[in-house]
């Protein structure tokens, strides 16, 4: 399952500032393509969209380490997926690219929104049975989220938990959240396949 391409909100602020500059003067050469600036309009008309215009934090304070345990193939693919979303994110603005943490924790973000307003469920985290398949190696996969969103993310985890039967922590809907964006399968996640980057 191939993830659906995401605008950053500061992309989609340098989209929308030059498309006056487009509508008025059509015979210069635009800065982006005419469906660049339909993706930069769709994606502010869409529900929640008008929060990509908001300005970004003066400093990265409101934002929490996550640490996110997790097979270090998963882990590989995930930051390689991000890598290549920032790598094309730099080519159409001409910035630096940005850091794969730094676009994992947002794309957290959006689904700890989605989980504070119940339109996302997180699964239950998968287990390998004792002695069954390969040995997994694993690490953390370490992602700074919005500080606000965690918080009120672990203070409705409690009634999750008790809703679905098992514990339910911001970590797990962090990871769950990425693994639904990301195709990540529960065979990838017990190491019995690895996943596509």
């Amino acid at each position: 399952m191939t993830r659906p391409r995401r605008l950053a909100p500061h992309t989609v602020r340098a989209r929308l500032t030059a498309l006056p500059g487009r509508l008025t003067n059509p015979d210069t050469a635009p800065a982006y393509t005419d469906v660049e600036f339909a993706e930069a309009v769709d994606a502010v008309i869409a529900p929640r969209g008008w929060e990509l215009l908001r300005k970004p934090p003066a400093s990265d304070t409101a934002r929490a380490n996550v640490a996110l345990y997790m097979a270090t193939t998963v882990k590989a693919a995930l930051e390689a997926k991000a890598r290549a979303e920032a790598a094309a994110e730099a080519e159409e603005t001409g910035m630096a690219p940005r850091d794969p943490g730094t676009v994992l924790g947002e794309v957290i973000d959006q689904g700890f929104q989605r989980f504070l307003q119940g339109q996302f469920v997180p699964d239950r985290p998968v287990k390998k049975p004792r002695g069954k398949g390969p040995a997994i190696v694993k690490a953390n996969l370490n992602v700074r989220v919005d500080q606000g969103l965690r918080d009120q993310v672990a203070e409705l985890c409690p009634a999750r938990s008790v809703e679905l039967g098992w514990t339910v922590t911001p970590g797990m809907v962090a990871m769950a959240w990425l693994f639904s964006e990301y195709g990540i399968t529960e065979d990838d996640q017990i190491g019995v396949t690895t996943p596509a980057v």
